[in-house]
């Protein structure tokens, strides 16, 4: 069937008519599936079900060159999702594995579930709604990522003059624009082929369980492309973004500028094309984004400065898979719009489970021009597999701070500081072949230094670090006050 261009008020009328997603009950548990589109077919790399019930699987871009190539070619793993309440039990079988499944994992580790792998079926119940990503065979080719929301509630009155309803099915749009007081519902089971824009504008949601897919964009930088930005919130205030799924953008993913009093919850990205940054901020203040998961070839989690200061930023309950770049970056650009004393600062990164970082740093803070960068902290992140690699030459660290010019820099002349940094609860449970990686920080001169970054609780490889010998850390002459507690 050939997908059609409408408009968003006529995909509002048709969504009225299609099926509502079918709803489960099997003693206590509750369980919300959701149809694919009947434009699509289900992956045929993985077939899920959960309580018996058959899953639409998409196959989402990912890209497991750990080396920057301008004309990759992303490869695609399994992607599902449901709501439920209760308990569910999950089948999987992969017919798009090369070799049959003999053994399987379910990450995050700290779920604690142990799958059972029986003639090439692999099964394993939840009980609770999250992010489950199961890897097979040893080896994170076709990874599946399971996103198991918990029921939807609050959702808004279709019959609202200012909600924009997407219902069930596959749609082409041009840009959907969303002004003050406005929301758009994307329900589960919709894949919308678009870009989302809040610009100059206050008291917006973008909520449901669809899926906006960015996969019709050829990557931004190729001949006659630009950068589409699947939520792109601009000078915007209040804004709420809820529930959905970001696959395949052509380049960033949720990003906000200049923006102010915005929440991000149960957000999942996956991303495998260049550029393809996570959740992205430049000069914002007052941003919480909890619940959510992002798998991305470019930095996952990113703050910046553009046009002034960045202000209040928590990332909470987060699962990052980085394939390439930074998992937690604050840089390089710390002041492209040469903000008169500019900041970044009263930022929280709590609750961080790196899935895998297979590039650069786990934790950076390139402050290349020259903003004051302080009042950081960094709490209970645990990272599964730190395995930096790839073409970042030297660039393996665990953490990173510096003060230096790279090629992103925009003031030439003048250079920052960093001051006040707390990583209180970092565990690393595997390295490459068990190694301890190395950590740097690097100040400029006497004026422009690093000063006052406390390391508290870390675990490498099961082994508690005292020193910072033992934890291979470099200094140089322009920082102060670098300890491990």
């Amino acid at each position: 069937m050939k997908r059609t261009r409408m408009t968003i008020l006529v995909v509002f009328v048709l969504s009225l008519l299609l099926a509502l997603p079918a709803m489960t009950e099997d003693a206590a548990t509750l369980l919300t599936i959701y149809e694919g589109p009947k434009t699509m077919t289900s992956s045929r790399i993985a077939s899920v079900s959960a309580n018996g019930y058959d899953l639409f699987v998409y196959d989402v871009m990912v890209n497991h060159e750990h080396i920057w190539n301008a004309n990759t070619q992303p490869a695609r793993t399994p992607m599902t999702y449901f709501d439920f309440e209760g308990k569910v039990r999950v089948e999987i079988t992969m017919p798009g594995l090369e070799k049959p499944v003999e053994s399987a994992k379910v990450i995050p580790q700290s779920y604690g579930i142990e799958p059972t792998v029986r003639d090439g079926v692999v099964s394993f119940l939840i009980t609770e709604p999250g992010q489950y990503t199961v890897v097979f065979n040893d080896s994170v080719n076709k990874a599946l990522h399971i996103f198991a929301n918990p029921l939807e509630t609050d959702v808004p009155d279709p019959n609202d003059p200012n909600v924009f309803y997407i219902g069930p099915g596959e749609w082409v749009m041009d840009a959907i624009a969303l002004q003050d007081n406005q929301t758009l519902y994307i329900s589960g089971g919709a894949v919308v082929h678009s870009i989302v824009s809040v610009a100059n504008a206050e008291n917006v949601r973008i909520c449901g369980r669809g899926i906006i897919d960015g996969s019709d964009y050829p990557a931004w930088n190729q001949p006659g492309s630009y950068a589409r930005v699947p939520i792109d919130l601009n000078h915007s205030k209040n804004v709420r973004v809820e529930g959905i799924i970001l696959a395949n953008s052509n380049c960033w993913n949720l990003n906000s500028y200049s923006s102010k009093d915005v929440t991000i919850d149960n957000v999942k990205i996956i991303s495998g094309r260049q550029n393809g940054d996570g959740f992205t901020f430049q000069s914002c203040t007052n941003h919480l984004v909890t619940n959510c998961f992002a798998r991305t070839w470019d930095d996952s989690l990113v703050l910046k400065n553009y046009s002034g200061s960045t202000k209040g930023i928590t990332f909470r309950n987060i699962q990052i898979w980085t394939d390439l770049a930074q998992s937690m970056e604050i840089g390089y650009e710390t002041d492209k719009g040469w903000t008169l004393d500019p900041e970044i600062s009263d930022v929280l990164f709590e609750d961080i489970t790196v899935l895998y970082n297979f590039h650069k740093p786990v934790i950076s803070i390139h402050n290349s021009d020259d903003a004051y960068v302080h009042d950081i902290v960094y709490r209970n992140i645990v990272v599964e597999n730190a395995l930096m690699q790839g073409d970042n030459g030297n660039n393996k660290e665990l953490i990173e701070m510096t003060l230096l010019k790279y090629g992103w820099s925009t003031v030439k002349d003048e250079y920052g500081s960093i001051d006040n940094v707390l990583i209180d609860g970092l565990t690393v449970l595997n390295t490459v072949d068990g190694r301890m990686p190395a950590s740097r920080f690097v100040g400029h001169n006497e004026k422009h230094r690093i000063t006052n970054v406390t390391l508290r609780n870390i675990t490498i490889n099961g082994q508690p670090i005292t020193d910072l010998k033992t934890m291979k850390v470099t200094i140089n002459d322009y920082c102060e006050a670098i300890t491990i507690e």
